[in-house]
């Protein structure tokens, strides 16, 4: 089981911690003492997990003491449809190759949800690199700093996006200088399929 700090510090990723804990409604300060040490309540820890698409608020309560938010019982399954790009973009798949199953520890989904597979390297500093897979609400549109799968003439990408005006803005988050964001511009043909609300890693 990972500690509770390394699971606070997956889900600020990228994002300075100030602006995570005020995304997130919580104070900076308490968030820091609770890094050094100090119990969480499960309160903060809920809060934590809704503003994090990589954290489940079962594992935050296991790690931090408390018993599981439910009992647990058999996995959801979610579908996986294709891959999206953490990179360029790449042509959307449509083809339902399998599942993923999420335990009792994870969050909980409907059926508005779905997976795709990761490939490229844009968005490692968000824990999700280059073969992970994302869970997917299907939503028309993500607000600010947010995490999207986006359709771009028939293509998907996975990026944070950001609205400036009539435009969009597509953000990398990765260590690599390579990477840069991207903008389209509402005449463009550029859909939000939905917002990333968990990132899965396998650990070799």
């Amino acid at each position: 089981m990972q500690t509770l700090k390394t699971l606070l510090n997956r889900a600020v990723g990228g994002e300075s911690r100030n602006a995570f804990c005020r995304r997130a409604g919580i104070s900076a300060g308490n968030f820091s003492r609770i890094l050094k040490g100090q119990k969480a309540s499960p309160e903060v820890l809920r809060k934590v997990a809704a503003a994090s698409p990589v954290v489940g608020y079962g594992e935050l309560l296991e790690a931090a003491g408390y018993a599981p938010p439910i009992t647990q019982a058999a996995p959801q399954s979610i579908p996986i449809y294709g891959s999206i790009a953490a990179g360029s973009p790449i042509e959307a798949e449509e083809d339902p190759s399998g599942y993923v199953y999420l335990d009792y520890a994870q969050k909980q989904f409907g059926a508005d949800c779905f997976a795709l597979r990761v490939v490229g390297d844009s968005m490692d500093m968000a824990n999700m690199p280059d073969g992970s897979t994302v869970i997917v609400r299907r939503q028309s549109d993500v607000r600010d700093g947010e995490i999207g799968a986006v359709l771009i003439a028939g293509q998907a990408t996975v990026k944070k996006v950001y609205h400036k005006g009539r435009h969009l803005v597509l953000s990398p988050v990765s260590k690599s200088p390579v990477f840069a964001p991207q903008l389209y511009s509402e005449e463009e043909d550029v859909r939000i399929l939905g917002k990333v609300v968990l990132s899965l890693v396998e650990i070799s």
